[in-house]
């Protein structure tokens, strides 16, 4: 006998990592006893500099992307990212040592280097992704329903990345068992709408005796694309949603990253009502990385007029200028730009 399960989640824009989160390092404790105290010291922090760079690539590249580059790292390419590196709280009493380290990169020297290298990257990552589970052999118990097993193990094991839907009477309006089997993009769309939904992943379960067989589909800028499989025999709850953020997201990465091959440009108009909002709007507009240049055309009261020369697609574009808090409306080949 089969049993089906089908889980949706859909990606909140609301909750996203930008940018300059993405370029974010930690602070690393260095504690150590050593008769040599400063070459000790000096290999500690090249270990920092390497996980710590690996952690920013590791966030904006693909999973293939980053163990290609990972051969490629040296010391001397690392250093020439470094921006600073911070101490703190640091001590030395004979042979001890100890302190807190943070090494900052500066993001535009990262970038210009995987631009070189015709390496693509993301400037914007998901944070969570709501989530709507079927199980299709107790369809009147488990649709949109705190009763599925799946919803109670994350409502209480707070996994941060999953966003869970109300689980009402008005979810279970929305969408039906036969939209989602058939993947019906319109309804599921309209369900989206609900909880300002983009990005959408398909989870299917087929239960075939003792074994669960899981397919993933994601639904990005309008298009489904099927995710690496999963199956077990024994269900481990940690073990599925860690194998499907994993999976969701490297999808994710290929379908929304910066493409370098070629530049694209269109005209838009800054509008503001005095010059701290124009200041403001230009610190947004300089946190968008994949802006390549940004050209005056002309000017007059209360608007100025540029060329925005950009790498990647549009869409990409103002996906970046609405999480910068900067309101666009396009016409044509031509947009207004203001802050929200």
């Amino acid at each position: 006998m089969k049993k089906y399960l089908i889980i949706i989640f859909i990606f909140f824009y609301c909750n996203i990592a930008l940018a300059s989160s993405l370029f974010d390092t930690k602070f690393y404790e260095i504690k150590f006893i050593s008769d040599n105290v400063e070459n000790t010291k000096l290999q500690k922090i090249n270990e920092i500099k390497v996980e710590s760079i690996n952690s920013i690539f590791k966030k904006i590249l693909t999973k293939n992307d980053f163990q290609s580059l990972k051969r490629e790292i040296s010391e001397d390419l690392i250093n020439t990212f470094i921006q600073n590196v911070i101490f703190e709280d640091e001590k030395i009493i004979n042979d001890n040592y100890y302190s807190k380290i943070k090494i900052n990169f500066n993001p535009r020297q990262i970038i210009t280097y995987l631009r070189n290298n015709n390496l693509k990257y993301v400037e914007f990552l998901p944070d969570n992704f709501l989530t709507i589970i079927y199980n299709k052999s107790i369809i009147e118990k488990s649709l949109l329903s705190k009763n599925n097993k799946y919803y109670n193990y994350l409502l209480s094991n707070n996994f941060n990345f999953y966003y869970l839907p109300n689980l009402d009477l008005n979810d279970r309006f929305l969408i039906n068992y036969n939209d989602i089997e058939k993947k019906n993009l319109n309804k599921i769309n309209q369900f989206g709408k609900k909880y300002n939904k983009y990005e959408i992943i398909i989870i299917i379960s087929d239960k075939i005796d003792e074994k669960t067989i899981y397919e993933f589909f994601l639904i990005t800028n309008g298009e489904i694309y099927q995710l690496p499989n999963f199956s077990n025999n024994e269900l481990k709850y940690e073990e599925l949603f860690t194998f499907l953020k994993d999976e969701a997201l490297d999808i994710w990465k290929i379908k929304n990253s910066i493409q370098n091959e070629t530049t694209n440009s269109i005209n838009c108009s800054i509008k503001y009502f005095n010059l701290l909002e124009l200041k403001e709007i230009k610190k947004n507009i300089n946190n968008i990385l994949t802006i390549k240049k940004m050209t005056l055309l002309n000017f007059s009261y209360m608007q100025k007029n540029y060329e925005i020369r950009h790498f990647g697609n549009k869409k990409i574009l103002f996906k970046l200028f609405k999480i910068n808090n900067l309101k666009i409306i396009q016409r044509n080949n031509k947009c207004n730009i203001s802050l929200i």
